[in-house]
């Protein structure tokens, strides 16, 4: 168990390998890593879970956009709730949130079966794996 002052400091393995590639490759895009050291240059991100298949872009978060979505709203009040609560308390089964804007959802049991999303959570403790597809 930790202190909930403490869940932001935490590191969630899963979310930082997740968001660390998917920032790699916003910096190839950008061309602020060399064409020549990367093979795979296109694709988009897929989380794999126990039940579907979730593929979209990663929110970093880092825009300085004037109108939010609803999850990232959210997810900033709640870090910044997180701050205001008694350094006692504890938590524990830590998770960290993954905001992917423009989703598309695939069942596992009904590959047929595509939900496209503007915008999903997902817990980091739900995710089996990860891709970069075309």
């Amino acid at each position: 168990m930790q202190k909930l002052e403490n869940i932001n400091k935490a590191m969630d393995y899963k979310k930082a390998i997740i968001t660390h590639l998917a920032d790699q490759k916003q910096q190839f895009e950008e061309g602020l890593i060399p064409e020549e050291v990367i093979s795979n240059k296109q694709g988009r991100i897929q989380i794999l879970t126990q039940t579907a298949m979730i593929e979209g872009e990663v929110n970093f978060f880092d825009g300085d956009e004037e109108m939010k979505t609803f999850f990232e709203y959210g997810l900033d009040r709640f870090g910044e709730e997180l701050q205001e609560l008694s350094p006692d308390m504890m938590a524990a089964n830590a998770t960290g949130p993954i905001h992917i804007k423009n989703a598309r959802f695939k069942s596992i049991s009904a590959p047929d079966s595509i939900i496209e999303m503007d915008e999903i959570i997902v817990f980091s403790d739900q995710v089996v794996g990860m891709a970069i597809v075309k």
